[in-house]
């Protein structure tokens, strides 16, 4: 008689998201995110974290707001359902998930239930608005002690605050959840004793580019406030320490802070320029989605395999050549030459250690080994219609090249409406056809834009581009240098 198939049980991590800039995920909330099989996420987690998830993971949003009533459960029983499955289930909370994150509860329903539980901290958004808003929560001359309370507190006998002693002392407090019933919570803490002149700051989507922070005092504040979305996250921080904000305040300061730019894109994979941009405070939206695709069915790149051995290397300039050569062949028996960091990670990924590791610029790292391809032909892996640079830089040091597509670029425009944009960036001329061609680009092309060299200024002309402007030098830094310029003068 056949028996029945044994249930599996998968798995919960329960981990926070931080307060909402994705480089303040921890580097094992980000490990799990890329692991997943089911991301149940809350409704403050932000698309630019939910971007990060793997595209084969199901994204389940399991988040409530204020205000939409109580709830009969602790863990979401669609959770519950995935982990009984078997699947590996991922509890995204929005900052920590046990400080006011309901992550204890959670916990708890499935320590009885026999699932097991992996927790995983992040940053509170305490600490995150506090920084990006220039406030140290402890200061030697200010204070020595942190207070967080809930601004869902109840009022009367079943407050499980004691705002007697929160308001006593001059220690730094910290509510969260703050917008609905900050008028009542402030007067509360005036009414225990704290003086009515004590600052304090208003903190919306702290971290975030659109980051509001409104300062006042606790008789002043929530005047201050009477016409902000109170749908939108914000905490709110009392205490001596909110006065230093005026002179570390460093979020709002930096030369893109407000700025949203449009960074064009025609390779997948993360943009140094854009996480630079970011790092200078702008919003940046990398434009269009891009995917690799191996090219197969008798493409050139099979013929070009199987003669792999009248070769004397071969030549990988980006990691989507290397995942589509290896997809035909599953060991390389000759020299491999990695042009370029992403290269030789990619052949490392696959367990394949490059004979020759170039870096740096094309034309120097391609120059300091310039007797080694001087000896045979070499099989160069390109994309349908890719630069011909690498090509180029072999060609002109003697090297006998054979160039074979393997991959082709998939482009993927949005096809919601953009947001008003300051400026768009051209980083090649490839990425400036692929963004100003078509429907698309005619909406983009009275935008000012900042071009990285001759080739890629006039491939935006020639799209029709009305203002475009040529970066210094041909490099990266140079063309940084001239957003910071441009949008100065914005």
């Amino acid at each position: 008689m056949p028996t029945e198939p044994e249930t599996r049980t998968g798995m919960v991590y329960l981990v926070g998201a931080g307060p909402g800039d994705p480089g303040l995920l921890t580097v094992r909330a980000l490990e799990l995110l890329r692991a997943a099989d089911v991301v149940a996420h809350d409704e403050l987690v932000s698309q630019a974290i939910l971007a990060l998830v793997r595209p084969e993971a199901e994204l389940l949003p399991v988040g409530r707001r204020h205000g939409e009533g109580a709830i009969g459960y602790r863990l979401h029983p669609e959770v519950l359902a995935r982990v009984k499955a078997g699947r590996t289930v991922v509890r995204l909370k929005a900052g920590d998930p046990l400080i006011f994150g309901r992550g204890g509860e959670e916990a708890e329903e499935l320590a009885e239930a026999g699932i097991p539980c992996t927790i995983v901290p992040g940053i509170s958004s305490a600490l995150g608005a506090a920084a990006y808003a220039g406030i140290p929560l402890t200061h030697r001359m200010h204070s020595s002690d942190v207070t967080f309370l809930s601004g869902h507190d109840v009022e009367g006998s079943q407050s499980l605050t004691d705002w007697s002693k929160a308001a006593s002392g001059k220690g730094t407090l910290v509510l969260f959840m703050a917008a609905r019933k900050l008028s009542a919570n402030l007067q509360r803490l005036i009414q225990a004793g704290r003086s009515s002149e004590t600052p304090a700051a208003y903190i919306a989507s702290a971290t975030t580019p659109e980051q509001h922070v409104i300062v006042g005092t606790l008789a002043t504040l929530p005047g201050k406030i009477q016409y902000v979305d109170l749908a939108i996250p914000a905490l709110v921080i009392v205490g001596d320490v909110v006065g230093l904000r005026e002179r570390i305040a460093w979020f709002e300061r930096r030369p893109l802070a407000g700025r949203r730019l449009l960074v064009a894109r025609a390779r997948p994979g993360l943009s140094a320029m854009a996480a630079e941009l970011r790092a200078l405070g702008a919003e940046v939206l990398e434009i269009p989605e891009v995917e690799a695709v191996s090219l197969s069915g008798g493409s050139p790149i099979d013929k070009a395999l199987a003669r792999l051995h009248e070769f004397r290397g071969i030549v990988f300039g980006c990691a989507a050549g290397v995942d589509a050569v290896l997809s035909h062949v599953p060991t390389l028996d000759l020299p491999v030459i990695a042009v370029g960091a992403a290269a030789a990670q990619a052949l490392s990924r696959h367990g394949i250690a490059s004979a020759v590791a170039l870096r740096g610029a094309c034309q120097e790292a391609v120059g300091e080994q310039s007797v080694f391809f001087q000896k045979g032909s070499f099989l160069l892996v390109t994309a349908e219609e890719g630069r011909p640079n690498l090509r180029h830089e072999l060609t002109k040091i003697g090297a006998e090249i054979e160039a074979v597509a393997a991959y082709r670029y998939v482009h993927r425009m949005p096809t919601a409406p953009l947001p008003p944009i300051d400026l768009v960036i051209l980083p090649s001329s490839s990425a400036a056809r692929t963004i100003l061609s078509g429907d698309f680009g005619k909406a983009l092309l009275g935008l000012p834009m900042a071009a990285i060299g001759p080739q890629t200024e006039a491939a935006a002309r020639q799209c029709g581009a009305q203002s475009v402007v040529l970066s210094e030098a041909d490099s990266v830094a140079s063309l940084v240098s001239l957003v910071v310029s441009m949008v100065g003068k914005l």
